[in-house]
């Protein structure tokens, strides 16, 4: 959340000096607000949201009357600012052990990536929402990482720090489940509980690596 709303905030300085208009008819949460209405009525954009912030600017254009020839501009701007992630100090040590005995794969229902944020070089590939047109919890990311890696379920194991998104798709994929609770949360008891949980990455290789 901090990259996401440091991305909005380099396009929101953006907007303010090259379409002044817009930044005095929204502040940065009105610009929110629009965007969340934007997706509702046109739910479909829940899958590229990358596409969903150009629709979101190309009708800012059309409500003062401008042409939307500098959307693509503006969308660049919020774009490279949301790769530059921050990566807790257990990521790219266990990465590395990680990619020496298997086969990693990035999910996302955004738009970041592994080839700008810096990791595309420990991630076999990448699988996006807006690549199989459907967000987690559905299962089509986890059943197109495996087809594309060529494992079964059985064969695979997903980890995640979000309880719907990631335990609950990955439960509806029929895989393996690990909740990284970085922050302390309680679990919901009405729901089926993660198959492991584990504080941070390292306790995750160590579990990991005791399997036989």
């Amino acid at each position: 959340m901090p990259t996401i709303q440091f991305a909005e905030q380099t396009l929101y300085n953006w907007l303010c000096e090259y379409k002044p208009e817009i930044a005095r008819a929204y502040d940065i949460e009105q610009l929110r607000t629009k965007r969340k209405q934007l997706i509702q009525q046109q739910p479909e954009l829940i899958h590229d949201l990358s596409a969903a912030r150009k629709v979101h600017l190309k009708q800012l254009a059309a409500e003062t009357d401008d042409t939307d020839a500098w959307v693509e501009s503006a969308f660049n701007v919020f774009y490279e600012a949301r790769q530059k992630v921050n990566l807790y100090d257990d990521v790219l040590p266990v990465l590395t052990e990680l990619q020496k005995k298997y086969a990693l794969v990035a999910l996302t229902n955004g738009n970041a990536h592994i080839s700008k944020t810096g990791l595309s070089d420990y991630f076999d590939f990448q699988v996006s929402a807006a690549d199989v047109q459907a967000s987690k919890p559905d299962p089509a990311m986890f059943v197109s990482a495996m087809k594309k890696a060529g494992v079964s379920p059985q064969q695979t194991i997903h980890v995640g720090d979000h309880p719907l998104h990631d335990i609950q798709g990955a439960r509806n994929a029929g895989i393996g489940t690990v909740w990284l609770n970085r922050f302390a949360q309680t679990w919901n008891p009405s729901e089926p509980e993660p198959d492991q949980q584990f504080d941070n990455l390292n306790q995750f290789h160590n579990w990991l690596s005791e399997l036989k």
